[in-house]
């Protein structure tokens, strides 16, 4: 599919055919992270994060660096919400946070204790210096049972947000791991998942019908776009390591449910660097242990 369209449309990515404007603000296209050595000629301090201030594929360049380091780039703040986490993580009472998590009712969990999990995940992934712009997120579980497909969704500040909500009853059938059922990993999954789009909404400019616009990297593919696809790659290849659980973020089902309304479709070098991978379901694993799908190269709603 995506060779075919790499071929039939090769002209749409052609950057010599469009414009080679970027940001109508010059402020947005910046780097971010700090460059040189302090004190040394040319030394450029870190970027202070401002609210739709910034370029939608720099932020995702931010978080790529972060998440490459893994553990050994967490600040010292981020070591005690780690620590703070395996203690969620070692607690396998019935009655502990993440064994609730598990149930098949998600409201066992408070909506204090999911907006715990939110913050924790926010200081691990998406941390902030004191002279940024913060992120405040609410949540809310829903009941979506007569919507099956419905998981998780994000919602903008103009649309009752900045609000994470997740359905109570609904969840997408995977695998246990250690201590935490499929249900539990795929709601910390589905908060992982809503905050990248909570991420580039606070923080991507809004710079329209230019190169690399909101619309092309953040909106489109119902927020699915390249930043979006960059930001939770990064995410899903760290998880392991800085949370000791894989995670899975629907990266490929949210890709192809969206793809027959791509304005800006992605080429094929995308898709590989994005390295997707389509999970079959236990049923067609039962029929073809042998077969997979995996892509080198998922919108609000989860």
């Amino acid at each position: 599919m995506v060779i075919e369209l790499d071929q039939r449309r090769k002209s749409q990515r052609l950057a010599s055919q469009r414009s080679k404007q970027v940001c109508t603000s010059k402020t947005c296209e910046r780097e971010i992270a700090a460059a040189g050595i302090p004190g040394a000629p040319g030394y450029r301090e870190r970027a202070s994060l401002v609210r739709q201030g910034h370029h939608a594929l720099r932020l995702a360049d931010e978080i790529e660096r972060k998440m490459e380091l893994r553990k050994h780039g967490l600040s010292r703040g981020q070591k005690e919400i780690r620590d703070a986490w395996k203690d969620l993580c070692n607690d396998k009472s019935a009655k502990s946070l993440l064994q609730r998590l598990g149930g098949k009712n998600g409201i066992d969990v408070s909506k204090a204790e999911m907006k715990r999990l939110i913050n924790i995940f926010t200081y691990i992934f998406f941390p902030t210096t004191s002279t940024d712009a913060k992120m405040e997120l609410d949540f809310a579980w829903q009941d979506w049972r007569q919507m099956p497909q419905e998981v998780g969704a994000y919602r903008e500040l103009d649309k009752g947000g900045p609000l994470i909500c997740m359905c109570a009853f609904n969840y997408v059938k995977g695998e246990s791991c250690g201590s935490l059922n499929e249900i539990a990993l795929d709601r910390l999954s589905t908060i992982l998942h809503e905050l990248i789009h909570a991420y580039l909404d606070f923080y991507a400019c809004r710079c329209v019908e230019v190169l690399d616009s909101f619309e092309e990297n953040v909106d489109q593919a119902q927020g699915h776009g390249r930043a979006w696809q960059r930001i939770a790659s990064a995410i899903e290849r760290a998880a392991p390591e800085l949370l000791g659980y894989p995670l899975s973020m629907g990266r490929f089902e949210s890709l192809t449910a969206a793809w027959k309304y791509f304005k800006h479709w992605p080429s094929r070098e995308e898709v590989e660097g994005w390295q997707l991978v389509y999970s079959r379901g236990k049923e067609e694993e039962d029929e073809d242990e042998d077969m997979y799908i995996q892509c080198g190269g998922g919108g609000e709603d989860r």
